[in-house]
C-alpha cells in the first residue's frame, strides 16, 4: 500500500512538472505579433549597429522585433545564437531564428522565420529590410542553424 502511494505521488509530481513546462510556452499570439512586427519593418534601411526603425542591422532587427512583443534578447547575432535551442528545419515555426555564416566564425547573420518558407532579413549596407525565401540558393548555401528562443 505504501509503495503504491509513493508511486502515485511520484507520478503526480512528474505530471505536475509536465504541466508547469507547458505553462511557460509562448502563446501563438506572441508568435503572430513577432511576425507582424517583423513584416512592419520591411523597407526600413540597413544600418550597421542599428536597432531602431531609423536603421537596423540583422541582430538589431531581431532584438527590436522581439522587444515589441515583450521578449528581451541579447544584442549580437552570436549571443542570440547561443541562447536558443537548435531545431531541425522541419520543426520551424513563425518567430524562430535562422542563422547564417558569411565570413569566419560560427554565425554572422540572423533572420526571423515568418512561416511558409519565408524570412525577414536586414541584409547589408545599402539595402533595406526584406522578405526572402529560405530556399533561395543564396541563403541555403550560407545557412547554419535554426534556433528557437520562444518556448
Amino acid at each position: 500500500m505504501r509503495a503504491t502511494a509513493s508511486l502515485l505521488l511520484l507520478i503526480g509530481a512528474f505530471l505536475a512538472g509536465c504541466a508547469t513546462e507547458k505553462s511557460v510556452h509562448i502563446p501563438p499570439e506572441t508568435r503572430h505579433r513577432i511576425v507582424l512586427e517583423a513584416l512592419g519593418q520591411v523597407g526600413r534601411p540597413y544600418r550597421y549597429g542599428g536597432a531602431t526603425p531609423e536603421g537596423f542591422d540583422c541582430s538589431g532587427l531581431v532584438q527590436y522585433v522581439y522587444a515589441q512583443a515583450g521578449i528581451v534578447l541579447p544584442r549580437t547575432t552570436r549571443e542570440q545564437y547561443a541562447m536558443g535551442k537548435r531545431i531541425d528545419d522541419d520543426e520551424l515555426e513563425p518567430g524562430d531564428l535562422l542563422f547564417y555564416r558569411f565570413e569566419s566564425g560560427p554565425v554572422d547573420h540572423v533572420a526571423i522565420y515568418l512561416g511558409d518558407g519565408q524570412a525577414v532579413h536586414a541584409p547589408a549596407q545599402g539595402r533595406a529590410v526584406i522578405v526572402a525565401s529560405i530556399d533561395l540558393p543564396y541563403w541555403k548555401k550560407r545557412f547554419v542553424d535554426a534556433v528557437r528562443v520562444l518556448r
